[in-house]
């Protein structure tokens, strides 16, 4: 295996992790009966999470959430770009977090079993067996840049175990203070477990057979109880609804939590996953006109008996030392490592059949055009794609001082700091060659696979970017608040993977670029429980990758900016339930391959603007009542684009109206009982930019219930949750990949039961 750097994942570095972490997790478990066993510790009786919350406020340049999930579905306070905690009820900007809570009820697998909770988001290619990416309010995540961990960037190609998470925040529209050069939509930020005294393990499996296991350990030990420990492994035998694309992985994470003194504290993360599975190729439209039909969520597409599965081996560390100087001040400095190395692996089904010999390359011409589509009878190409140990790696550190000060009746809260990104990506040269044809009507044929070899591995990609981060939130008399700031961002991008088109050999795009990144609000507290607000952002965002096929193929235009207002009012019924309502606009240049003379020219013309309207609630509604209901209504229109055809017209992959809702509805005849129904619906999604060919709306219904045993008392909880409870077939994503534009159908119905044991 090739190594890149010190980083050289392998089984026997899984076994060795493993290992470790099983170690970790009998010390803490012999931990924890001391714990129980011992003297009381001189501190109150709170965990050490907690304390750090009361005496050393946890500050983040994203959205971090903290409160009791095990009562509620709405997190109560938050801290945003690194203020004071705020209440979440009162920041300036549109969030959801999605808590363990539910996370735990609907059995959470990968991303995309997440972002369902929220109306503002879609999955914009998301295949079964493969890392995903969505689009936050019509604009598709960088993965670059676009996922976060405890407020840091990490390496968004890489499959995540939830298991690890405590709760997953959804930060939408410009992010420009949080993140700098970045997606204009908004961020996806993990917020993994803290040390708690905790000693549980989970069993799960589904009606097709998969099956996991996980151990969650953790307790605190020392004089002072200042040291705490948590740690969660687990694997699972992965069986997938669609045929041959079964799979397995194995994860494990650590971290701790240090109270050094009571203005000190320190705290580290490190998790790992190892991931085997084969990944699962998309539709394309027959012809370019049409959607395919009579197509079944079970069919692997160009399936190939020789075809590997893909390998995905992820890391993510991070540490944090924060201290308090004085009632008014207060710092911390963070940094982090993600690495994703991953083995890409697919017959890939791709495009127009060919009538050629493979034996003869340059005799090979499309038997159907436009050629980037599967043929209108259904036949297409069957690609032999190998892309062994890719390597991306993302690098930050963050320094930031917070403070307060009065002068007079106005009260500042100041925000000082730098961060630091860097970003690598390294493939190496893969195979991609075509073996065969194939149709979605007739039955799969099998082809040899091509005889060449992946060349060695380069770099293609080496980005740094470098920030001053500065605000000032000013509390205003009249309860009115005015947060001015943003990120004076200078960006080194060095992309090495664009062809010269003449030699054809890779050659150099440099991008070097300061700019400041501007984040403005204003909120209105008319009285307690209401807050409305008003904001303003820009955001910087790299420019898009050309498709192959195109006249300037594989090429990165110019990075571009997004900007964004909003307005918005927040309600607090109670502690423990939020409503939230917000309008936004959001303007960026429209990217498309234009006609030109010569054949096709990936352009950026024209803009698309995207107004919508958000409705969130979220938390207790009565006793027996918990839920999370989000709405979402966008128009993502494309105008002046210099092509008639693709003006006034809905982006692709964007429905006009989306709804989500999950309920948690205590039975009041059974004591530990409750039965949890949900409802998504999403409208009609077009699937090409002139908006001629789309898919259709959908609903889709799930049920669970989760059985407590004698309430409050008992050791274990039974959990049962039923996806797509009608089996009702529909495509799930009109998404776009590297210029190309495929379709994605949905799971059928998937049940799935486990069993969750406290010791």
């Amino acid at each position: 295996m090739q190594t890149f750097g010190s980083f050289v994942p392998s089984r026997s570095a899984a076994f060795l992790l493993s290992g470790l972490m099983l170690f970790a997790c009998l010390t803490l478990s012999q931990l924890a009966q001391a714990q129980n066993s011992g003297t009381p510790p001189e501190e109150p009786k709170t965990s050490a999470a907690q304390e750090a919350q009361q005496k050393l406020p946890t500050v983040k340049t994203t959205v971090e959430v903290h409160g009791k999930i095990e009562e509620t579905y709405v997190q109560e306070n938050a801290t945003m770009g690194g203020f004071e905690d705020l209440p979440l009820a009162e920041t300036p900007r549109s969030a959801l977090v999605v808590t363990r809570g539910v996370l735990d009820d609907q059995q959470a697998k990968v991303l995309s079993d997440v972002t369902k909770n929220d109306a503002s988001i879609v999955e914009d290619y998301a295949p079964v067996g493969y890392y995903q990416d969505f689009q936050i309010r019509g604009f598709p995540i960088d993965l670059a840049t676009g996922l976060k961990m405890n407020g840091l960037t990490i390496a968004g190609e890489q499959i995540l175990p939830l298991e690890t998470v405590d709760h997953v925040e959804f930060l939408k529209g410009v992010t420009g203070l949080e993140t700098g050069v970045a997606s204009p939509g908004g961020l996806i930020n993990f917020v993994t477990k803290r040390p708690v005294v905790v000693r549980t393990v989970t069993l799960e499996t589904d009606q097709r057979g998969t099956a996991l296991g996980s151990l969650d350990i953790g307790g605190f030990f020392g004089a002072r109880k200042q040291f705490g420990l948590r740690a969660n492994v687990g694997g699972e035998w992965i069986r997938s609804y669609v045929n041959g694309a079964d799979g397995s992985r194995g994860f494990g994470a650590l971290s701790g939590d240090w109270k050094i003194n009571s203005k000190t504290f320190f705290r580290g993360d490190f998790g790992y996953q190892h991931q085997v599975q084969r990944s699962v190729g998309g539709y394309q439209l027959l012809g370019g006109t049409m959607v395919p039909t009579n197509v079944y969520p079970s069919t692997m597409l160009g399936e190939q008996p020789w075809a590997k599965p893909n390998t995905f081996d992820a890391v993510n560390a991070s540490v944090r030392l924060e201290r308090t100087f004085t009632e008014k001040w207060r710092a911390y400095v963070t940094g982090g490592i993600s690495r994703s190395l991953i083995d890409d692996n697919i017959a890939y089904s791709y495009g127009s059949a060919i009538d050629a010999s493979p034996a003869a390359p340059a005799s090979q011409m499309p038997r159907c055009t436009p050629f980037w589509f599967f043929c209108p009878d259904g036949s297409y190409g069957v690609y032999d794609y190998r892309s062994p140990d890719e390597l991306r790696i993302d690098n930050q550190f963050q320094a930031m001082l917070l403070g307060h000060e009065k002068t007079g009746p106005i009260k500042h809260n100041l925000l000082i700091g730098t961060s630091l990104l860097r970003r690598s990506v390294a493939l190496p040269s893969a195979v991609y060659d075509w073996v065969g044809n194939d149709n979605l009507y007739q039955p799969l044929q099998t082809f040899q696979p091509s005889p060449n070899t992946p060349g060695p591995r380069t770099l293609q990609v080496d980005s740094h970017q470098y920030a001053v981060v500065l605000q000032d939130r000013v509390e205003l008399p009249g309860r009115i608040t005015v947060s001015i700031g943003g990120q004076i961002d200078t960006l080194h991008d060095h992309n090495y993977s664009q062809p010269d088109l003449v030699t054809g050999e890779p050659s150099l795009k440099v991008t070097n670029k300061t700019v400041w990144l501007p984040q403005y609000s204003v909120t209105y507290r008319p009285i307690d429980k209401l807050t409305v607000y008003g904001n303003y952002g820009v955001a910087l965002s790299l420019g898009l990758q050309a498709p192959f096929w195109v006249l300037n193929g594989n090429q990165f235009l110019d990075p571009f900016f997004t900007r964004q207002v909003e307005i918005g009012a927040k309600y607090a019924v109670s502690q423990q339930l939020l409503l939230t309502a917000d309008v936004f606009r959001m303007r960026a240049p429209f990217f498309y391959p234009k006609p030109v003379e010569e054949g096709l020219e990936f352009v950026s013309q024209g803009h698309e603007t995207h107004n919508g309207f958000e409705f969130s609630a979220q938390g207790k509604v009565t006793d027996w009542l918990r839920l999370t209901l989000s709405t979402a209504a966008i128009s993502a229109i494309s105008t002046d684009t210099g092509t008639s055809a693709f003006d006034d017209k809905q982006v692709i992959n964007q429905p006009r109206f989306r709804s989500t809702l999950s309920a948690d509805v205590l039975m009041p005849h059974v004591p530990g009982l409750a039965v949890l129904p949900g409802w998504i619906y999403t409208g009609r999604k077009a699937a090409t930019r002139d908006d001629v060919v789309s898919v259709g709306g959908y609903n889709l219904f799930s049920l669970g219930v989760r059985y407590t045993p004698h309430s409050g008392e008992s050791r274990v909880t039974f959990r049962l949750y039923a996806d797509n409870i009608t089996n009702k077939r529909y495509w799930k994503d009109t998404g776009a990949n590297y210029g190309d534009t495929y379709l994605h159908l949905g799971a059928p119905t998937t049940v799935r039961l486990s069993t969750q044991f406290t010791f």
